[in-house]
């Protein structure tokens, strides 16, 4: 019997080089537990901004032709039954404009950050998971979970139990040592778009999704140009926060992920062993209590392996 969730993974052209294994991953790991896997590949550009090289990032015709790559790959994962609904988001999509409303009362109607990171994909993404509980995921998180069960059922009794837990995640890391009678989660006040279960239900009653008492700072930000828009995460987490909701991180070696900075050929040579290696559990110990994927620990641990 599937849980009423469902599993959402957000993806842009930067995934392109890697998705297909990764949201593989992603996909197998959950796919006995959802009702439904949601995917979202997000084709449009961010306005210029000076934070990162726009020019680079965009790039024709190379940018035009991952954002093929990455829908292929998709495609090619709903064929293998590890996708059901597959959103296209592209530039002049008529949601866009209903989302802003629907999310933040269009005080935000901006589709990226100041940094060019989504905003409108992971509305979208929301908003088209017509389950209670929403796992969402960035198209580039290699996760672990012990063989045979699934951490969001773990979470999803947290989030039934517990009246100010409005979100829970796997730790953020394999953990250097785990001590049998210490915590078994943590709760704080940050809502990150990294890797989250979601109570959607509860979630959506809190709209709009910008604090009152976060208007003056917005409004100045967006006549200054600084920092705006800020990142989607921010945005809710003083949303929540100022409504007392958490999130709640499991801390304990059952479930826990890792995420690439660097993807570049390295990452891609890789990938296969970390994902393998990482599904059993396994991990060179520079990855203990470290997020960012650490690739020279990476491929020592992986040539030692072989050898």
């Amino acid at each position: 019997m599937h849980a009423d969730a469902s599993l959402l993974i957000n993806l842009s052209a930067g995934d392109a080089t890697y998705g297909y294994h990764t949201v593989k991953a992603l996909a197998q790991a959950h796919c006995e537990t959802v009702k439904d896997i949601v995917i979202v590949i997000d084709s449009i550009k961010a306005p210029y901004a000076t934070f990162y090289d726009h020019a680079k990032r965009y790039a024709e015709p190379r940018y035009s032709e991952n954002i093929r790559l990455i829908t292929e790959a998709v495609y090619r994962l709903k064929a293998e039954g590890l996708a059901d609904k597959i959103i296209e988001l592209k530039t002049g999509d008529p949601s866009i404009k209903k989302l802003a409303s629907l999310f933040f009362k269009n005080r935000i109607k901006e589709t990226h950050d100041f940094r060019g990171a989504p905003i409108t994909a992971y509305m979208v993404g929301l908003a088209n998971c017509d389950t209670k509980y929403v796992v969402r995921y960035d198209g580039d998180i290699i996760l672990h979970q012990l063989p045979g069960t699934d951490w969001i059922l773990k979470g999803i009794k947290s989030l039934e139990t517990e009246k100010d837990i409005i979100a829970v995640s796997p730790c953020p890391s394999p953990q250097k040592n785990i001590d049998p009678t210490g915590e078994k989660f943590t709760d704080i006040h940050w809502f990150s778009t990294r890797c989250l279960l979601l109570n959607k239900e509860l979630f959506m009653q809190q709209r709009p999704l910008i604090a009152v008492k976060y208007w003056p700072e917005l409004t100045a930000r967006r006549i200054l140009k600084k920092t705006y828009p800020p990142a989607f995460e921010s945005i809710i987490t003083k949303s929540l926060k100022s409504k007392l909701f958490k999130t709640r991180y499991l801390v304990h070696e059952d479930a826990w992920f890792i995420h690439p900075e660097d993807k570049g050929q390295l990452f891609l040579k890789l990938l296969p062993g970390i994902i393998e290696q990482a599904k059993a559990g396994k991990f060179p110990s520079a990855q203990a209590g470290n997020e960012t994927v650490d690739l020279p620990a990476w491929e020592n641990y992986l040539q030692s392996a072989k050898d």
